[in-house]
């Protein structure tokens, strides 16, 4: 892989990982989509399938 695109995905995952960490702190649920379905992890770190409020 080139330098340039490691460079590019660490400074992106950096990102993301502080965005994360603020959601938490803020008391707001992370949004991912495992295995084709959207998942919310809440800030105690619970993860579910049902919206939170």
């Amino acid at each position: 892989m080139p330098e340039i695109v490691e460079k590019m995905t660490r400074i992106g995952n950096l990102a993301v990982h502080a965005a994360q960490e603020e959601n938490r702190r803020k008391g707001i649920a992370n949004v991912y989509v495992l295995n084709g379905k959207i998942v919310w992890q809440l800030p105690d770190g619970t993860v579910t399938s049902v919206r939170p409020a």
